[in-house]
């Protein structure tokens, strides 16, 4: 699960909807222990974009005195406040109500998401000549990619995908996006992984040493794979994926249901 976070986490998929559908579907989980471990497993991607973007996290860190000054620094800080308004309601609705949840209708939904996901991805892809960079970000910007963000905690709906897609929408060029969406995905996930420790999260009935394990595995194969990946998904239409993979979902559980 570790290496397919690790994989995933740079395509615009969501990794999150499918490690969940994995490990509900391979493994047996019920659906609020798979979205607990999802969350703890973003914590080794966390470190491959940390690791990979350590030049510019020094830089924001040693602009934050002067953030009123830097339109990166303050752009981070606004989208992280309203990606926290929408994303922490959202969490605590999905943490209540997971357990509930059989596998089946949560696979559904998260096929769902993708489909949703795929949509707003095949709108984006028509935007890639603009030509906007990080110095023309503005309070419009900071609020709309924060709640966009605040949205990519329902697992199917893919956080990258999201974020580069409402970029491209505001007319940043794709490289801006890609690093903007990158930046922004460290204090949302360091927020994601402190709640779910916080509230105790059911990742407590799994081992602590296989918890580290996946991490471990998410960190390094998702820091080996992420150039790689990165110049694959500029190549690949990856709307008609999520659409593919979500209406298998949605399908498998009307069929269930028949």
């Amino acid at each position: 699960m570790g290496i397919l976070q690790g994989v995933t986490e740079w395509l615009p998929i969501s990794s999150s909807g499918q490690v969940m559908m994995a490990m509900m579907n391979l493994l047996g989980l019920e659906p609020d222990k798979a979205f607990s471990l999802a969350i703890y497993l973003h914590t080794g991607t966390l470190l491959a974009v940390t690791v990979k973007l350590r030049e510019d996290i020094i830089g924001v860190i040693v602009s934050l005195p002067n953030f009123r000054k830097d339109p990166l620094v303050l752009f981070l800080i606004v989208s992280t406040v309203f990606t926290a308004i929408i994303g922490i309601p959202v969490y605590m609705v999905l943490k209540e109500n997971f357990a509930g949840f059989h596998g089946d209708l949560v696979t559904a939904l998260i096929g769902l998401f993708l489909i949703l996901t795929g949509v707003v991805l095949r709108f984006s892809y028509k935007k890639d000549k603009a030509e906007r960079k990080i110095k023309d970000i503005n309070a419009k910007d900071m609020m709309l990619l924060g709640i966009a963000q605040g949205f990519t905690i329902l697992p199917g709906i893919s956080r990258s995908g999201i974020t580069v897609a409402a970029l491209l929408f505001r007319n940043f060029n794709s490289e801006t996006a890609l690093k903007l969406s990158f930046l922004m995905s460290i204090p949302a996930i360091i927020g994601g992984v402190g709640l779910e420790f916080a509230g105790g999260g059911e990742g407590g009935s799994i081992p602590i040493t296989s918890i580290i394990a996946g991490i471990a595995a998410a960190f390094i194969s998702g820091y080996l794979a992420i150039d790689i990946l990165l110049k694959f998904a500029k190549k690949v239409r990856f709307d008609m994926f999520c659409m593919f993979f979500g209406v298998v979902a949605v399908g498998a559980y009307l069929i269930f249901l028949v």
